[in-house]
């Protein structure tokens, strides 16, 4: 019973490019909640000073 080295290959590759295939959408995903964050909060920010300022 001899391991089959293609096989194994095969398969640790295809395990690391679904690794890095994830974190690369994680990456995105994080990527653009952090630039909705920043535009609702800017906007809140521009809301709370004209507020302030009456």
């Amino acid at each position: 019973m001899g391991v089959d080295w293609g096989q194994a290959f095969q398969i640790g590759g295809a395990g690391f490019g679904t690794v890095f295939l994830v974190l690369i959408i994680l990456a995105g995903v994080i990527s653009l909640t952090a630039l909705a964050v920043k535009r609702i909060s800017r906007g809140k920010g521009e809301a709370n000073s004209a507020q302030r300022k009456d």
